[in-house]
């Protein structure tokens, strides 16, 4: 660059709109479960680190269980005790974090 062209901005014009701009971001993290790995015994385990996120797993598989489970440690090593879960019908079971937002969607991946 020889610093006698104007570069525009990143940014864009200061004095254009976002078509978007006053309206609220859905900030939900969407995950196929079928993206997701299971381990050896077919658990997943969904962590977060405070920040709360809100996920949404879509699937077309039906949620047979839920709960809080009990001590239990998974074939990746991880302790999952007191976690909620899920155990869908093709018989994945997934764990996530107290305090993570998480909601099931059957919609069409």
């Amino acid at each position: 660059m020889d610093g006698k062209h104007e570069v525009p901005a990143l940014t864009g014009d200061v004095g254009q709109e976002f078509a978007g701009q006053g309206q609220e971001m859905d900030l939900t993290v969407k995950l196929a479960l079928s993206d997701l790995l299971p381990d050896a015994n077919g658990e997943i385990v969904v962590m977060n680190e405070g920040d709360d996120p809100q996920v949404s797993i879509e699937t077309d598989l039906r949620v047979l269980d839920s709960g809080v489970s009990p001590a239990h440690m998974t074939a990746g090593g991880i302790e999952v005790g007191g976690m909620q879960f899920w155990v869908f019908e093709d018989g994945t079971r997934l764990y996530y974090s107290p305090g993570l937002s998480i909601s099931v969607s059957q919609d069409a991946i």
